[in-house]
């Protein structure tokens, strides 16, 4: 089998199983990422890019990736906003990590010493199968979820290098050097990167190759080095903390339903959504709650009865079947700091097994490989597998292909999301935030109450149904609210910004000092601040405006939208001289700026 045709092969059917996401639009996180992020504007902000987590214009994150958003930097100068283009870099991102991992296989089985039949036919299905399956639609259908496909392309590419220093000794240093790089930008493409290092380290281990452990050891330390010293030089505002963390005592629990709920989206991935969790929420129905109750424990049950067959599975294959032993070692550390142990934003993800799948596919395929070689049942044998894998493989194609329409808009995402199981907070406050913006404001304010039920204090759903209140005139309950939300941190720049509109309606007069307020409060907000910008304009103080741009500009200066809205109020007072200054910064911060202002 040439490695041309397989190649081809996954292109091909990572085309065909992707193929209706690039009817797509943008949805959820994409409006911050892409449609609202001013650092993409621009080529002239590559480096600017750098030097700045995600999320410049929305909820603070502890998300450093500088390589993602450079993406998004090419894609806006090509395209601008037109979601299909993005929609098919992610795709072919995918199949470059899906061929980038059969590489990195074939020269994996080639340093364990497999059978040169085996280094042709089990990469191939492996990447193949990992291309198809649909529970990493999440990391390539959503356009912010490109994080995963970039960081596995790049990883897997650095540990195949890394072990084609073995093979090709004469041009070692230049596979060294460009492992570097490769595990670099993994990192610098999400966080979870770091971990391909310590995997070409462990592999090292494993094929007891001291020389490459140390060279390894080097690599590491440079990526190590270039990340932190990049990200500790970045400008970051803290992001808030977990709604709510498991405590050590039931971290265990959690472990063992996530390995449960991991295994049944790999084998027969039907139910998938968003917004996963392997915890018992109780409800106003006391059978319900019996019900449910009772599913988690059987699932902790299946998990610890999973955890324990896996352990069995590697401690005979340290002896019997070494490679399939050194890939679950990997699969194992790729899965650890997603496993539970360690407190994150959520429950289980789907995404979250983007990379540790693969090196389980390999192993499972490895695993069945004796099987299948043996001299007498091998025909039938081998006729009854292919028709079983041949048929699971067309069922993740085609699942693949009807999940990627779960995110054809915002609408369809949520209410989808929601219906399938997961109606969380997040994805209840999201809706009700949809149905606000376009009007409907009882179905905004059922959602916002639903998602104050399951989380009572959830900063955003009083601030939203403050703004429902505000809408439907009941200004008592509206300000009662929006009092409440200012005391709670990251809304309550909002919150004062909205008592300031409430005073305005109730009053007819504006609160100058109110919009001041939310204007400093917190981190920089630039809705909250042109807001106050426009208010002094109107108000006949248009100077002390452009001052207040101009301060905002000494931090913020790669803000297009901020320098042509200079160049406004310049020309308003006859400064002709000065707005074209401004006008000409302001398109050099944005090549599509005239296109798409009201999108800034």
């Amino acid at each position: 089998m040439k490695k041309s045709f397989v190649v081809l092969a996954i292109l091909v059917a990572v085309l065909a199983s992707y193929a209706p996401a690039i009817r797509n639009g943008f949805v959820w996180d994409d409006t911050a990422l892409v449609l609202r992020d001013p650092l993409i504007r621009s080529w002239r902000l590559i480096p600017e890019g750098f030097n700045h987590f995600l999320f410049v214009d929305a909820t603070a994150s502890d998300f450093y990736r500088p390589v993602q958003r450079l993406t998004y930097t090419l894609e806006y100068a090509a395209f601008s906003f037109a979601p299909a283009a993005y929609h098919i870099t992610n795709i072919l991102l995918h199949a470059a990590a899906a061929i980038a991992l059969f590489f990195f296989a074939g020269e994996f089985l080639l340093a364990c010493g497999a059978a040169p039949a085996r280094r042709r036919w089990i990469p191939a299905l492996a990447a193949l199968a990992w291309a198809v399956h649909p529970v990493h639609t999440a990391a390539v259908v959503y356009v912010s979820g490109r994080a995963d496909p970039l960081a596995a392309m790049f990883g897997f590419f650095g540990c195949y290098l890394v072990l084609r220093s073995r093979a090709a000794p004469r041009l070692a240093l230049l596979w060294w050097l460009g492992s570097a790089v490769a595990f670099l930008l993994s990192a610098l493409s999400k966080e979870s990167g770091l971990i391909f290092p310590a995997l070409a380290l462990v592999i090292a281990t494993l094929l007891r190759d001291k020389k490459s452990a140390l060279k390894t050891v080097a690599v590491a330390a440079f990526v190590a080095t270039a990340y932190f010293s990049l990200r500790q030089a970045a400008e970051h505002h803290p992001s808030p903390p977990p709604s709510h963390t498991a405590s050590l005592a039931t971290r265990p629990i959690r472990v063992a339903r996530a390995v449960a709920e991991y295994a049944g989206l790999i084998a027969l991935p039907v139910h998938l959504h968003m917004d996963r969790e392997v915890e018992a929420r109780a409800t106003e129905s006391m059978q319900t709650n019996m019900n449910t109750f009772a599913a988690r424990e059987m699932q902790t049950l299946l998990g610890v009865l999973l955890i324990g067959a896996t352990l069995y599975w590697s401690i005979r294959a340290r002896r019997r079947n070494p490679p399939v032993f050194n890939l679950l070692v990997l699969a194992g550390l790729t899965y650890l700091p997603i496993s539970g142990i360690i407190a994150l934003n959520a429950s289980v993800a789907e995404h979250w097994i983007y990379v540790p799948t693969a090196f389980l596919f390999l192993a499972a395929g490895l695993a069945v490989a004796p099987l299948l070689e043996a001299k007498q049942p091998r025909l039938a044998l081998v006729r009854g597998s292919s028709v079983v894998l041949a048929t699971w493989m067309a069922f993740l194609a085609v699942r693949t292909g009807f999940r990627t329409l779960d995110w054809k808009d915002q609408r369809t995402f949520l209410e989808r999301t929601i219906a399938a199981g997961g109606d969380s907070p997040r994805m209840l406050i999201n809706l009700g935030g949809l149905e606000l913006s376009e009007g409907k404001l009882d179905r905004a304010k059922t959602c916002l109450e639903s998602a104050l039920k399951m989380e009572p204090d959830q900063p955003l759903a009083v601030l939203n149904l403050a703004v429902v209140a505000l809408r439907q005139n009941d200004f008592k309950t509206a300000r009662s609210l929006a009092l409440r939300a200012t005391q709670m941190p990251w809304v309550d720049a909002q919150a004062h910004e909205l008592i300031a509109v409430l005073d305005h309606k109730e009053k007819g007069e504006a609160n100058p000092l109110r919009l001041r307020l939310a204007a400093r409060t917190g981190t920089p907000n630039w809705s909250i601040e042109k807001r106050y910008v426009h208010f002094m304009d109107e108000s006949g103080a248009t100077e002390s405006a452009i001052r207040e741009l101009q301060t905002c500009l000494h931090t913020q200066w790669y803000r297009a939208e901020s320098w042509q809205l200079l160049g406004q109020l310049l020309t308003k007072i006859g400064m002709a001289n000065e707005a074209a200054i401004a006008h000409e910064q302001a398109s050099a911060y944005d090549v599509h700026l005239n296109k798409h202002t009201g999108v800034l």
